[in-house]
């Protein structure tokens, strides 16, 4: 028997296909034929034994089948070759980059705002170019170094807020806030030593991945570059560092001949709805590399405007099944809270990170008779991640509850903050959520029913081909792939903002639907 393999030009032939296809015709020949020591036809006995495992013919066809099984191999590796998504590493490289004039592009350091003590006045001098021998330069605790992009004056109150990037590179080099970072060359005289971390670094990832490669070189086949279309500014926009994950182009939206950049960022590691949100390092490696007259690829006279896209929140309620008092599910027998018509359970008051007060939905089910722990984690909006909060008295009157915790959560607990009952998968939960919503691409810069710059300013690639935009029932699909069967059913019963708003001013960039406050309740 023959399988045809998905979408092979040719039929491919399992282990021993050959053999028994051989045998069959032995066996099917040795019929007509007269058994000389007898003078009389073949029995099936003699068919059989004849053509029996180990026996000769049978091992005859069995070498045969050895060869072409190998011969056939290669004609399966070389036919893999030639698609862009099942070429080896060094065929994707050498024959299809070679094809486009492209290659993996390297990896990119981490940018982001400093908070460094100096006496007022002090100049902080910065460069684009990376390294610049007279630039201003840091190492982070693990000997990383950053470099200040652009000059900064100390102002009054003695704090200067320099952004740096980083000259070494990789995921590493996205330090969280806090990090101490000590000058290492050309420390002006009136600074401090060290600076802190102001703000998450984000934009520093690995060199591009072979399948990350692939994917770009399959969108420049779809959409042919050429004469500076479209496709052609998307290409450039992702050449221009590995941090982009992807560019959007909104032709002429502010008048003819412009054009309008947005562009999305690796997540690399960074938690958080604003990690895909560029960097002001990686926002400064796409202009330069796209905006002329510095550009190395692009010629005078095209006005280009490269943005990012404006975070916009979406809160989701999502009401799923799954088993109770077990792992694979909710981790009480009667999970509590719940939610009603959509609405989340929240925190209404803090008296301390210890002790908050609970409001359920009023319509929603009370605390469980006899349950005096329930379990509970709290969403971190900051994150886009689930705590387990350490429950060690719930009391009260339906709706209000309030809550005593034997130990404070790493989160901040604050007003509107969303509780939901606990399970063990909370961070496959969380994942797949981050996972969706990255999966979501910006909004448009004008509106296509009534602004007569509609017909050419849509958005590039259309939502109808790569990252919708709208935000919604689709996270259901993704839950339900991650959790596999411990998720009998899943409803998204609220979302509180699904389409990107249109900006006043194109110039401010499109909107980017980003997960808000995520709260998942019993079904």
């Amino acid at each position: 028997m023959t399988a045809q393999a998905p979408e092979r030009a040719f039929p491919v032939f399992g282990r021993g296909a050959h053999r028994d296809h051989m045998l069959r015709s032995w066996r099917i020949g040795l019929r007509t034929l007269t058994n000389p020591d007898t003078g009389l036809p073949f029995t099936e006995r003699e068919i059989a034994a004849a053509t029996a495992e180990r026996a000769r013919y049978w091992s005859e066809a069995e070498a045969v089948d050895l060869v072409l099984l190998s011969g056939e191999q290669r004609a399966i590796y070389l036919a893999d070759q030639v698609r862009m998504d099942r070429a080896a590493s060094s065929w994707l490289e050498r024959y299809h980059g070679g094809l486009w004039d492209d290659a993996p592009l390297p990896a990119s350091g981490g940018s982001g705002t400093a908070s460094a003590v100096a006496t007022v006045g002090t100049i902080f001098h910065g460069s684009t170019t990376l390294p610049d021998p007279t630039a201003v330069q840091a190492t982070d605790p693990a000997g990383k170094r950053y470099q200040v992009l652009y000059s900064v004056t100390t102002p009054a109150g003695g704090t200067a807020s320099p952004v740096l990037k980083g000259i070494d590179t990789g995921s590493d080099t996205n330090l969280p806030v806090g990090t101490v970072l000590t000058w290492s060359q050309n420390r002006p005289t009136g600074a401090a030593e060290k600076a802190t971390v102001a703000a998450q670094y984000t934009g520093g990832a690995p060199k591009e991945t072979s399948a990350q490669f692939a994917s770009r070189l399959r969108s420049t086949v779809r959409h042919k570059a050429a004469s500076g279309n479209d496709s052609h500014i998307r290409y450039w926009a992702r050449r221009a560092t590995t941090a982009v994950e992807d560019a959007f182009v909104y032709a002429c939206a502010l008048h003819a001949g412009t054009s309008i950049v947005c562009i999305t960022q690796k997540r690399a590691g960074v938690l958080g709805p604003a990690a895909r949100i560029p960097s002001i390092g990686t926002l400064s490696d796409v202009t330069s590399y796209l905006v002329p007259p510095g550009s190395p690829v692009v010629p005078k006279p095209p006005l280009i405007l490269v943005v990012p896209p404006v975070s916009q929140s979406s809160d989701l309620v999502l009401a799923m099944s799954m088993p109770v008092g077990v792992s694979s599910g909710w981790a009480d027998l009667i999970p509590w809270p719940e939610q009603y018509g959509g609405a989340a359970a929240t925190i209404t008051a803090v008296a301390s990170q210890v002790q908050f007060t609970l409001t359920v939905p009023a319509s929603s089910a009370a605390l469980p008779s006899g349950v005096t722990a329930p379990g509970l984690m709290v969403w971190d909006a900051s994150t886009s991640r689930y705590e387990k909060l350490e429950v060690s008295l719930a009391y009260g009157g339906h709706p209000a509850y309030t809550i005593q915790l034997s130990s404070a959560p790493t989160h901040t607990l604050a007003m509107g903050d969303v509780i939901c009952p606990d399970t063990a998968r909370r961070l496959l939960i969380a994942q797949s959520t981050d996972n969706y919503f990255d999966s979501l691409g910006p909004g448009e810069l004008v509106d296509l029913s009534n602004d007569p710059r509609a017909h050419r300013a849509a958005r590039f690639p259309l939502p109808s081909e790569d990252y919708p935009l709208r935000a919604g029932s689709g996270v259901n699909t993704w839950l339900q792939d991650a959790l596999g069967a411990s998720l009998a059913d899943i409803s998204l019963e609220s979302v509180s903002s699904s389409l990107p708003t249109v900006p006043s001013d194109p110039t401010a960039g499109p909107a980017l639907m980003v997960a808000g406050k995520v709260g998942v309740y019993p079904l």
